[in-house]
């Protein structure tokens, strides 16, 4: 799948007429998206149970994520989006909606009547229905829009892997590694438009990265899949400004969000939900002001103890 386009940021004009929410998926809910995943395809009555989902699923590690969704070990590298949306999207990149098929390609959603229509229809994408989208937004150092940019705030450590003993100690102990290692932490922002053609919802959200990559070639790094010992400590006022500088974050991430605190011996790559807004339609020239600090460590499973990162972010 391409990579997903930087969102051109146009101003729309949307009439209000459903009534949002800004409520988790309540534990019932939780279980049928279980019981759901099962069908192998997520169902949901409405835009809204869709958007309740996915905030339900940013607020799991990847390992409880895994658990209930279709998140696998296996995290698509060509997809630049959370995992809270990967965790709904099923092998096809589909989930259902009331009595259509949505399916996720490029940075759309489009909308189907039937499994037939998907497959006569979906290679003549120019006529497709399409009923949202997903893309990245801007994102800044705190309090100076000079610094606002398009690409991740991020801090990275390079290193040469000692040694790893798989399955979180269970497994063989692999020797050193010919190739180069680094940990990655960054915000990552991104907005999902969905809704009605009368009514649609700009919900942007705001997520931590923490992950491991390997050199694969030359300037080329890819995910890698060991085991680490995580721990994130961090305190976060991070907020969704609009073009007069204005804190646009007043509701549940005022209150909700302000310390993130992860720890783990032997975990998988993480993605921590910073911040969440939503709006009746798109806030112009809108973008996140980062203010996160804190320290996040990361050592892979079984590494010599000088391997370990101790990262102070200060964003």
């Amino acid at each position: 799948m391409k990579k997903i386009i930087f969102l051109l940021m146009i101003s729309a004009g949307i009439v209000s007429c459903e009534n949002e929410s800004n409520d988790f998926v309540d534990q019932e809910t939780s279980n049928d998206l279980s019981i759901q995943k099962e069908k192998e395809i997520f169902s949901f009555d409405n835009w809204e149970e869709f958007r309740k989902s996915y905030l339900k699923f940013a607020k799991l590690s990847t390992e409880e994520l895994e658990g209930v969704s279709f998140l696998t070990s296996h995290y698509d590298e060509e997809m630049e989006i959370s995992y809270a949306l990967q965790g709904i999207l099923n092998k096809d990149n589909q989930f259902r909606l009331a009595d259509k098929i949505i399916w996720f390609d490029q940075g759309n959603f489009y909308e189907f009547e039937s499994d037939e229509e998907i497959a006569t229809q979906k290679l003549n994408i120019e006529n497709l229905k399409e009923v949202g989208s997903v893309s990245q937004i801007p994102v800044s150092l705190s309090e100076d829009t000079s610094l606002a940019k398009t690409v991740p705030i991020s801090n990275q450590y390079q290193f040469r892997k000692q040694s790893y003993i798989e399955n979180c100690g269970t497994g063989i102990t692999q020797g050193p590694s010919p190739r180069a290692f680094k940990y990655v932490h960054e915000a990552f922002a991104e907005l999902i438009v969905s809704g009605s053609p009368f009514y649609q919802v700009y919900q942007y959200a705001l997520h931590l990265r923490v992950k491991l990559e390997y050199n694969h070639r030359g300037n080329s790094w890819r995910l890698s899949g060991e085991g680490r010992d995580i721990s994130i400590n961090l305190t976060n006022t991070s907020f969704l400004t609009n073009q007069l500088g204005s804190n646009l974050s007043t509701g549940i991430g005022a209150t909700n969000y302000r310390t993130i605190r992860f720890s783990n011996s032997c975990a998988s790559h993480q993605q921590e939900l910073l911040n969440e807004v939503r709006a009746p339609g798109l806030i112009p020239n809108s973008f996140w002001n980062i203010n996160v600090s804190g320290t996040i460590t990361q050592k892979m499973f079984g590494d010599t103890e000088s391997n370990r990162w101790r990262d102070t972010v200060n964003w």
